[in-house]
């Protein structure tokens, strides 16, 4: 068995860029490198897409500590079964798609998106596929995200987010299915 080093890798740069963005003033990074749908929608920059994916909530360990736990063992399972380069290309997909769809979900917002759980629902949609016995708990926490988007969940959670990131994982499975993946077959 390999070492999962881009997953670690990908832990380690979001642990860095959380450091970095705790010792900048924190919420002030969220606010100039988040992804502010208001922003964005009229004519902002591309780039926030990509580097929200790297800060996390300042004021709270569990948002980075949740999702880095997550990453660390689902995207040890894509890395196992797919590669560095196709977990990477998973969870930067999933992560710009779970960005966009929250533009669109509420594109005139003015807090800034920030996190990795588009990303990481991506990577799960996939490690699902790969060991289908994770495929209950991930419809289950597929679900959960779905009711709270329509019915009210807590906090500043995009379920959106999450929901835009999951269905680009779902739609990584469908393409690996379509191209005869060996990965999925073996699973």
């Amino acid at each position: 068995m390999r070492l999962p080093v881009f997953t670690f890798a990908l832990v380690a740069a979001n642990v860095l860029a959380y450091r970095l963005e705790l010792a900048s003033g924190g919420l002030s990074a969220c606010e100039t490198y988040g992804l502010i749908p208001s922003h964005f929608t009229h004519g902002g920059s591309l780039a926030p897409l990509v580097s929200s994916l790297f800060l996390h909530d300042p004021a709270s360990l569990l948002h980075i500590g949740g999702n880095m736990a997550f990453l660390a063992l689902f995207g040890a399972i894509v890395e196992g079964a797919l590669g560095g380069l196709p977990l990477l290309a998973i969870y930067f997909l999933a992560g710009v798609a779970g960005g966009l769809f929250h533009v669109a979900v509420d594109p005139s917002s003015v807090e800034p998106l920030v996190g990795a759980s588009g990303a990481i629902f991506g990577v799960l949609a996939v490690a699902g596929a790969l060991r289908p016995r994770l495929m209950g708990f991930v419809a289950a926490f597929g679900a959960i995200n779905v009711w709270s988007a329509f019915f009210g969940g807590s906090g500043n959670v995009s379920f959106s987010c999450h929901i835009g990131g999951l269905v680009a994982g779902f739609a990584v499975v469908v393409l690996l299915r379509a191209i005869g993946s060996e990965a999925l077959e073996t699973a």
